[in-house]
């Protein structure tokens, strides 16, 4: 599991997905749209959901559990950053979907 450190807080998520994460992040700030973030954690998470407000003021770091780097999904982007444009903001599912080997 990897981590979103924001504003001193940290956040569990699985690698694939926080990857995901960074370059949606990414693209929104370098563009100045700060954007609403919510999901539902793990059943073992003792908060029911949680929700940021990302914005180029607040840090941010994030920590993955693999050296590796993930690879990206465009289609799995192309549907967070349009999500994340929207009035409700960015709302996660529980994990993106692995690509179908190729």
């Amino acid at each position: 599991m990897g981590a979103l450190i924001y504003d001193g807080q940290s956040f569990e998520f699985d690698d694939r997905t926080l990857a995901h994460l960074q370059a949606v992040i990414t693209m929104k700030l370098r563009r100045r749209e700060p954007f609403l973030l919510s999901w539902t954690p793990e059943e073992t998470d003792p908060v029911g959901r949680h929700a940021l407000w990302i914005d180029n003021a607040i840090p941010l770091r994030y920590e993955f559990a693999c050296a590796a780097p993930e690879r990206l999904d465009d289609q799995v982007l192309n549907t967070l950053a349009d999500h994340a444009s929207r009035a409700s903001g960015l709302v996660l599912a529980p994990h993106p979907a692995a690509p179908a080997p190729v």
